[in-house]
């Protein structure tokens, strides 16, 4: 039997008091590829995160220096980062996951961000030895519009996180009279900004045939909060927002629901689809490439820029709930943390050996 492979992983975006998106995708990857025999997992974090240590994941973990840790370097045979960003040490194969290309899109995020994915994608262009991608319309898109060739991008889809199980009726049930005063409600979660497109959010719920609901917004203050305001304001009472919750309540909060509504402008997965399927909720999103690609039929779709589209298909997925139940069910057993990392562990084995990105990464469960 062959030695593990030394695989050094950058959690540091997971080091935060509330991890979101991408911190919860690292600290779910980091917890299956440690259960696989074939590597030696070396958790490590940026020595400038040294200040927020108790946050950092559990488990054992060291810390790194982007140029200095030459030492560390030696020790591994891979290093990837999962938040795009490379150390500046030589020594292992390097292997960096790009999120999506959203930090390119107008009105999506600010000046100074912009700049600083391009240089972390363009530094991840030159020295990563492959690419990882959420799924293939990403890796499509970093082909086209940063030049990448594409056998270096390797299709690696995500997982829900088994911390949004569905919880026991009384907290389903709590939590409806907690945010929603005991009403039944749509739920709309994650950030309110103009990249998920909350105002249409909104709009689209003002538009469906639900009377009686409220509309439960989420999520902390994004780029483009302002609009999500003004729409809401016409609203009153039967739109209630909340900022950060809990595993835990979110994952009442979408048991409870009557349905998740997801009108994203852009994606690179779409994590929140497959949370809703693992809920037991009737999912309403966008025709966003990635989103399609996740969701796999499961799911209603209108176009992002329709609210009353968006709204009409609210009012189906709420008259025939059972049906898009029974379909996210179907579409979410094809998903599991265990073959991330599964699929991981060739892609690091790939960088290791020179080759190119395992095409056989790019067949279900991310086709539609």
């Amino acid at each position: 039997m062959s030695a593990p492979l030394r695989v050094g992983i950058d959690a540091s975006a997971a080091a935060v008091p509330r991890p979101t998106g991408v911190g919860r995708a690292i600290a779910q990857a980091v917890a299956a590829l440690r259960a696989r025999d074939e590597l030696a997992l070396e958790v490590l974090y940026r020595l400038s995160r040294l200040k927020r240590r108790r946050h950092f994941l559990p488990g054992s973990a060291g810390v790194f220096h982007d140029r200095l840790s030459l030492l560390k370097a030696r020790r591994l045979d891979v290093f990837h980062g999962p938040d795009t960003r490379l150390p500046g040490f030589p020594g292992p194969a390097l292997v960096a996951t790009i999120h999506d290309l959203s930090a390119r899109r107008e009105g999506f995020c600010t000046p100074r961000f912009r700049e600083t994915r391009e240089r972390h994608w363009a530094a991840a262009l030159e020295r990563a030895d492959l690419l990882v991608t959420y799924t293939a319309a990403v890796a499509d898109e970093v082909a086209r519009e940063l030049g990448a060739a594409r056998e270096r991008i390797a299709v690696v889809p995500l997982a829900p996180s088994g911390d949004l199980r569905p919880p026991a009726p009384a907290a389903v049930e709590a939590a409806r009279e907690r945010y929603a005063g005991g009403a039944p409600y749509v739920l709309c979660l994650g950030e309110l900004s103009a990249r998920k497109n909350t105002a249409a959010a909104v709009r689209a719920f003002a538009a469906a045939d639900l009377p009686g609901h409220r509309l439960l917004l989420v999520g902390p203050a994004g780029h483009g909060v302002e609009e999500v305001e003004a729409a809401a304001s016409s609203l009153g009472e039967r739109v209630v927002r909340t900022s950060y919750l809990a595993s835990a309540e979110v994952a009442a909060l979408l048991a409870g629901a009557a349905a998740f509504l997801f009108p994203t402008r852009y994606e690179g997965f779409g994590l929140p689809v497959l949370e809703a399927f693992l809920a037991g909720v009737p999912v309403v999103t966008s025709r966003d490439p990635s989103v399609l690609e996740v969701a796999g039929g499961a799911a209603l779709h209108a176009e992002a820029e329709d609210p009353d589209a968006l709204g009409a298909a609210l009012t189906r997925a709420v008259d025939e709930r059972e049906h898009y139940v029974r379909a996210g069910r179907a579409r979410l057993a094809a998903f599991s943390w265990e073959r991330t990392a599964a699929r991981l562990a060739a892609v690091y084995q790939a960088a290791r050996s020179g080759e190119a990105a395992p095409r056989e990464l790019e067949e279900a469960p991310c086709s539609p």
